[in-house]
């Protein structure tokens, strides 16, 4: 019975989320009841969707063995914290978690103060139109409430990859970045297609911009973090086409961050504004689409029938070609205030710009050639990590230098000789700064050099500028320094935290795989690894061959480490579970594999890895995040 209330909250939904995109067409009431009667939609379709996604879950958690997608992800021996993250590890269960934060953020903008009523109430109903199309495509193709008769007695198992911490709370961070963008995009298309004349809407977006980022940053940062000790390969990033399709978003959606601080500050760049916001939500389509049509191979994948694809497929088609058609349609409707001269603070944040799309259309082209190559040539090809990373280093380079500078240049025009001027101790701190990385590690590529120095030269200026700021104002103390230079200072230094992570863990990494017999030491990086051999031990739903590894450095013993291979009988699929001795240097990974058949010294197949200043990835994530949450409340202070 619970299913069918489920069912039943979904078509509600359905239904008032029609109601919310028809009215303007059947009804012609004043401006106060039409804003009244959208905020009030939205707040029956969230509760209606809540409700839903309550019954799915509580179907999960009694393991009702009578629903489709809880025989296919679940079953009696599965924890009970698996079995609620089973309720999105499935296409059902993630796009009915789509729709419920979709309507949750429409529900969160309809409670926001906001004076522009005009605004308000086009916004409500262009994400009100949204909602009922992802709606109708729940009920139509990825009905998650959908029977069996007679019922299984057992169900099958949520994949073993999923059923980790991690994937507790990954999948949700990144649907709140994802999905964030789509009252973004809302925003943006309710300006253009109703021609509202004012400016306003840069405040408006700002919140939801900086909050979108900010848990689309989380997100990305978790799955990484994820596939680095959950798949056993000794990588936080594959290039895989998923992982790509959460990036692009990301990279578009840093570009709208940065022009909207320019929109808001000099009225500049508001078509730029606008069309970044439709592109980003576009590209977070484009991941969905990926995702679930099955067109791309991808560890993170699920399969699903063509139906779906293409119902995808046209959705993403009508939300991008609606959104380009009235933009290109507003030719005439936004001033032609756009002269900016390069030498200034909004001019290296356009180049910047330029340069961010320019590496999110090249990461787009080698995503999705393959596809292309496969249906129109017929020929199957692989675009992997060495063309991505051969195309990433000529754009990241001007990006940091922008990122070095920019801060430093003032608004309207500069002139590069006065700013040499005003840098040059900083200049002279750089030359140093260069000089000592050059000296720690001048046997090392000359490319992790180049890095080291950037990634220094980011953090050097960032914390220069916020001196200088201070020593122009003598009496100003640190907490009073305006949120905007603190998040700005954050941000920046958690890119160059994570530059020296990626640059450490995929340039200087050390790798030995070996058969190792029991009480046998390898050596790595100053480390000794002895292995201690191989038991067996069962878990909840599982039975798990666990190594013992004794780690020493310096001939002083630190800790054992335990990585396993875990045998799922309900799916019969296998695992592997890394262990990692972390320090703020590096990471000391180590995964086990097959037992040496031929070997009776009883030899395990064992691969290790030194991963140096991997954790400086997820320092920087996290600096990024709250440089995004510092800019959030910098926004929500300021009455819209």
């Amino acid at each position: 019975m619970i299913a069918e209330f489920g069912i039943f909250f979904l078509i509600l939904t359905l239904v008032f989320s029609s109601f919310g995109f028809t009215q303007p067409i059947f009804l012609d009431y004043n401006k106060n009841f039409r804003l009244f009667s959208q905020e009030k939609i939205s707040t029956l379709i969230f509760f209606f969707t809540l409700l839903s996604f309550i019954c799915l879950t509580y179907s999960f958690i009694v393991s009702d063995f009578s629903l489709n997608v809880v025989t296919s992800n679940s079953n009696t021996q599965l924890p009970i914290i698996y079995k609620i993250t089973g309720v999105w590890g499935n296409h059902e269960g993630s796009i009915l978690l789509w729709l419920l934060v979709m309507t949750f953020f429409g529900f969160l903008f309809s409670i926001q103060k906001i004076d522009n009523k005009n605004i308000k109430i086009k916004t409500l109903y262009v994400q009100n139109t949204l909602i009922f199309l992802i709606s109708l495509f729940i009920i139509l193709t990825s009905n998650p409430f959908q029977r069996n008769f007679p019922p299984e007695i057992e169900g099958s198992d949520l994949n073993p990859l999923l059923q980790d911490p991690g994937l507790i709370i990954h999948p949700p961070l990144l649907y709140l970045g994802y999905v964030g963008f789509s009252i973004v995009y809302s925003i943006s298309l309710a300006v253009l297609l109703f021609k509202i004349k004012n400016d306003d809407f840069v405040k408006v977006l700002k919140p939801w911009v900086f909050a979108s980022w900010t848990f689309l940053t989380l997100g990305i940062g978790l799955g990484s973090w994820w596939a680095y000790y959950e798949l056993g390969w000794g990588g936080f990033w594959f290039w895989d086409p998923v992982e790509n399709a959460s990036l692009l978003p990301w990279l578009t959606a840093s570009a709208l961050l940065h022009t909207i601080i320019i929109s808001g500050k000099r009225r500049l760049l508001l078509k730029w504004t606008l069309l970044l916001s439709i592109i980003t939500f576009t590209l977070s389509l484009l991941g969905t689409f990926l995702v679930r049509s099955g067109v791309l191979i991808s560890v993170h994948a699920f399969a699903n029938d063509p139906s779906r694809g293409l119902f995808i497929l046209i959705l993403l088609l009508l939300v991008t070609g609606v959104g380009l058609f009235f933009y290109i349609k507003s030719g005439k409707f936004f001033p032609k205030k756009n002269d900016i001269n390069l030498i200034s603070k909004e001019g290296a944040i356009s180049l910047n710009n330029i340069f961010m799309l320019t590496l999110s259309f090249t990461i787009l082209l080698g995503t999705i050639y393959p596809l292309f190559s496969s249906v129109i040539f017929d020929t199957k090809i692989s675009v992997g990590a060495p063309f991505f990373n051969s195309i990433l280093a000529p754009i990241v380079f001007p990006l940091v230098i922008g990122m070095i500078f920019g801060p430093f240049l003032k608004w309207g025009s500069d002139d590069l000789t006065n700013l040499a001027n005003r840098l040059k101790t900083l200049l002279f701190i750089f030359f140093i700064v260069a000089l000592f990385i050059w000296y720690l590690s001048y046997r090392g590529p000359i490319l992790s050099i180049v890095f080291f120095v950037f990634s220094a030269w980011i953090i050097t200026s960032s914390l220069f500028e916020l001196t200088n700021f201070i020593s122009l104002k003598p009496k100003l103390k640190f907490k009073k320094v305006p949120l905007k230079n603190i998040s700005q200072l954050i941000a920046h230094i958690g890119i160059g935290l994570l530059i020296v992570g990626a640059t450490g863990t995929s340039i200087l990494k050390k790798e030995k795989i070996q058969f190792q017999d029991p009480k046998q030491v390898i050596s790595i990086s100053n480390f000794k690894i002895k292995f201690m051999g191989v038991k067996m031990v069962e878990g909840p739903n599982y039975v798990s061959e666990m190594g013992e590894f004794e780690i020493y450095k310096n001939e002083k013993y630190l800790k054992s480490l335990f990585p396993e291979r875990r045998f799922y009988n309900s799916s019969d699929r296998i695992t592997t579970e890394a262990a990692i001795y972390s320090t703020i240097l590096g990471d000391l990974y180590i995964a086990i594999g097959d037992k040496n058949s031929l070997d009776k010294a009883k030899s395990w197949t064992t691969r290790i890895w030194f991963n140096p200043f991997t954790i400086w990835i997820w320092i920087g994530v996290l600096f990024l995040s709250l440089g995004g949450l510092v800019s959030l409340i910098k926004s929500l202070r300021r009455k819209i």
